[in-house]
């Protein structure tokens, strides 16, 4: 019997696709489905989400795990985003998984600092 995926390593390499701009490290499901506050409609399929971490990543200049609990095949995180230009963010991040890998993720963060360009 196989040891269940540590859902730590796979939410760290999510984050690390965006903290290296490199969207080949997040573990994705090809038939994945991305949701946050500034895309209008849930992104679709591993490919649209490589493609937006491509698009989002070279303004990102850290995230960071600041808390993540667990459960089954679900996790929760708070992550702190630093943009290029100084602004702090704190998000909820809610990810399910199948097979060690993302196959959902939920994102709420608040926009008005992104809006000010400041905390």
């Amino acid at each position: 019997m196989s040891n269940p995926p540590d859902i730590r390593d796979i939410v760290g390499r999510f984050v690390d696709a965006f903290n290296e701009n490199h969207p080949d490290l997040a573990p994705l499901t090809s038939d994945v489905v991305y949701r946050g506050p500034m895309i209008p409609e849930p992104l679709r399929g591993e490919a649209a989400v490589r493609r937006h971490i491509d698009e989002v990543a070279p303004f990102v200049e850290s995230l960071k795990i600041r808390r993540l609990v667990a459960e089954g095949d679900s996790a929760a995180a708070i992550l702190e985003f630093t943009g290029v230009n100084g602004v702090v963010i704190e998000g909820a991040d809610f990810f399910r998984f199948r097979d060690g890998l993302i196959c959902e993720d939920l994102i709420f963060f608040d926009t008005r600092p992104l809006i000010r360009g400041s905390r």
